[in-house]
């Protein structure tokens, strides 16, 4: 008498034999037993390859099409197809895992759909607020050093590229460090530090680096008919300072670029997002919620100050029409205040 004969075979499935140490296969046949017991033989001539209970053995949950497994104690495996047949063993004898549900969800449409949709509101999610909140998170606990050295090497590269030596005369700058102290003083935490550069093909601009170096082009203040015009540029641009926009939005590029890599496994494009730093610091268009915040920001600093709103909304008016007329001015239009900090008719009406 065979030893498979003193049983009944309940269930039974055919599949791959492989051994843990070669990588051999054998075709073979499952059989699960009344009792629990599961035996394996070969299919060619049903010769013993191993028997041993059901509760020994760890059995892959369904997806997909994908091939099942069932992995013994000692690092054999045995591959099937037979996907219902694996299914009512464990119906059977074990009890249902949430595993067993992924199978039951992909399987049915319209639970794929409602799965993409969730999926997608997921990374909108992400994208719209967790990347910026945390971001935020980052960007306010950056200790100073972190900035210093960031501006820094940010400004030495700009003046090594873009920008030249202010061409103001040194009046016209003690000038405007005078008329711009209330401001400074106020904000003093932040160690502001106030750079005249000439713009050259940047023309009228300014842009706040993360240390609290506030650069203004030359080019930006011959633009300017009256100081409380600078002050209000300049009450913007603290307004990013103390919001740590520029650092905040470098950490969401990063983060974002970091992300694709991962999905990705291109590395070759991880460099980029630090040599683009001076460009990203300079150049930026801040998003539209960091413009109303520096906005909102640089109307209370105004209203304190006792500067006329409509101060800055002159300049930015100033600004456009420069931008709108002649050859050269056009070809500056990309590089000047407006395609940095884009202006809209709502904003200039909080100014106005």
């Amino acid at each position: 008498m065979t030893w498979t004969s003193v049983y009944n075979a309940m269930i039974s499935f055919k599949g791959k034999w492989y051994d843990g140490r070669t990588a051999g296969q054998t075709e073979v046949v499952c059989k699960v037993y009344d009792s629990g017991v599961v035996y394996v033989e070969k299919a060619d001539d049903h010769s013993r390859v191993t028997n041993l209970p059901l509760s020994n053995i760890k059995i892959s949950p369904r997806l997909a099409g994908t091939p099942r497994y069932l992995r013994f104690p000692d690092g054999e495996k045995l591959e099937t197809d037979d996907h219902d047949i694996v299914d009512q063993v464990i119906g059977q004898f074990r009890k249902s895992s949430w595993l067993d549900g992924v199978h039951r969800f992909e399987s049915r449409l319209k639970y794929v759909v409602v799965g993409f949709i969730l999926l997608l509101v997921f990374f909108w999610g992400s994208m719209q607020y967790g990347i910026p909140l945390v971001a935020r998170i980052i960007a306010e606990r950056l200790p100073p050093s972190v900035l210093d050295i960031t501006s820094q090497q940010t400004v030495a590269i700009l003046d090594q590229s873009i920008l030249s030596p202010s061409e103001l005369d040194p009046d016209t700058r003690e000038r405007l460090r005078a008329h711009f102290q209330p401001l400074l003083t106020a904000h003093a935490d932040y160690q502001l530090t106030l750079l005249f550069r000439n713009g050259k093909h940047v023309g009228a601009n300014a842009f706040a680096l993360p240390d609290g170096s506030i650069v203004f082009t030359d080019e930006m203040v011959q633009l300017a008919e009256h100081d409380d015009e600078l002050s209000a540029v300049l009450a913007h641009e603290i307004g990013h300072v103390v919001r740590r926009h520029g650092m905040r939005t470098i950490i969401q590029d990063s983060i974002l670029g970091f992300a694709i890599l991962a999905l990705t496994g291109d590395i070759t494009g991880s460099s980029e997002l630090f040599l683009g730093l001076p460009v990203v610091l300079t150049e930026m268009a801040y998003s539209r919620d960091f413009e109303r915040e520096a906005d909102r920001y640089a109307v209370e600093c105004m209203n304190t100050h006792a500067i006329p709103l409509k101060r800055f909304a002159d300049l930015m008016q100033r600004v456009e029409d420069q931008s709108g007329s002649g050859e050269q001015d056009n070809v500056k239009k990309w590089a000047n205040y407006l395609s940095t900090h884009p202006m809209t008719e709502e904003r200039l009406a909080a100014f106005e």
